[in-house]
């Protein structure tokens, strides 16, 4: 058996990435600021950047800061949310 992915491999993971990058916990508070650490497959500054604002647009909120707290491969976002 081959160690490489096929095409129907590869769309089936791509699908389920994109479904665990968009099932992050969505339970800020309405009237107060709120922080989350999303984790991400890996963390530099313009991905962490994009995690939190789709956060923020799920959650109607806008993004007061932005940071990886631990970066490379497995990373973590630090994103601070606030409601519009």
């Amino acid at each position: 058996m081959s160690n490489k992915m096929d095409a129907k491999q590869q769309t089936a993971l791509c699908c389920l990435f994109l479904v665990l990058m968009l099932h992050a916990d969505h339970t800020l508070a309405a009237e107060t600021c709120g922080s989350t650490y999303i984790k991400v497959p890996f963390c530099k500054s313009w991905s962490c950047k994009a995690e939190c604002w789709l956060e923020a647009k799920l959650t109607s909120s806008t993004v007061n800061e932005h940071k990886c707290t631990k970066g490379g491969i497995k990373g973590r976002c630090y994103c601070h949310l606030c409601p519009k």
